[in-house]
């Protein structure tokens, strides 16, 4: 038995896991959930370091994907531009006050609205559990009336937390 102890999580034996794990962690002065999703029940010494050191750059990782979401806001047929244009289309103007200032003319309100992502779970998948093609995954949402709204915007990457792809889920 070999116990490990992650960032975030404790005493998880690498030659018997669990087909999945999860924490819930204070991030940015929110609650976020980690979660570990393994398809084999052991893992090497490598592939431990990789998750160790994934996990110890959360926050460096949400900080460069709000920069590939920026980014994929600039594309026409982006998923961030829909994900933004759902909320525009689908919530009327009182609720859409309640989340952004639509007074403030200094800024586009997809940027003003953009700016209110915030990051609810991060998930790993260090060898490939249900066919997984990415490494992380960062479930972003925005709040209405104080709770994450059920769209997700999705940044996939790999282990290093380069980008893979951004997706709209619910």
């Amino acid at each position: 038995m070999i116990n490990y102890n992650f960032p975030y999580f404790e005493g998880i034996n690498s030659q018997e896991l669990k087909e999945y794990y999860s924490v819930e962690v204070d991030f940015n002065d929110t609650k976020i959930s980690i979660d570990l999703n393994f398809e084999n029940d052991s893992i090497d010494q490598p592939s431990i370091e990789t998750i160790k050191i994934f996990l110890e750059n959360i926050k460096k990782f949400d900080k460069q994907n709000r920069s590939y979401i920026e980014d994929d806001l600039k594309e026409e047929d982006g998923e961030t531009r829909d994900y933004i244009n759902f909320y525009f289309d689908e919530l009327e103007q009182v609720e859409i006050s309640k989340i952004i200032d639509l007074d403030n003319t200094n800024t586009s309100k997809e940027i003003l609205l953009l700016n209110e992502l915030k990051l609810n779970r991060v998930g790993l998948y260090p060898d490939g559990k249900y066919n997984t093609t990415y490494y992380g995954v960062f479930d972003y949402s925005i709040d209405i009336d104080g709770e994450p709204c059920d769209q997700l915007l999705v940044v996939k990457t790999n282990e290093k937390g380069n980008l893979d792809q951004i997706t709209w889920e619910s």
